[in-house]
């Protein structure tokens, strides 16, 4: 059984009722949310999911995927610290008078 939200790592045992410890990373670790979408963007998404033989769930990721590294951000920790690494490193351009 899969729990969403704030469910997602409090899982109980049926005997003692006790928490369990959670999931390793990525066995457990999704979030559902339902969101409407344009019919023909729809069928143009299913159409393209089946030429590239790929379900929603693979399709969604890349385009999520995509749209945080357009805006310069990333879902994993370490990579962003290397980002933030990397701009901290950059000296400001000197103003101009």
């Amino acid at each position: 059984m899969r729990y969403a939200g704030a469910m997602a790592k409090k899982k109980r045992t049926a005997a003692t009722g006790k928490r369990t410890k959670a999931a390793a990373p990525g066995e457990d670790d999704l979030v559902g949310k339902r969101v409407q979408i344009e019919r023909a963007t729809w069928d143009a998404i299913s159409l393209m999911a089946r030429e590239q033989m790929k379900d929603l769930p693979e399709i969604t990721e890349e385009a999520f995927r995509d749209l945080l590294k357009k805006y310069g951000r990333t879902a994993d920790f370490r990579e962003a610290l290397k980002m933030s690494a990397k701009q901290a490193g950059k000296k400001p351009a000197p103003k101009k008078r």
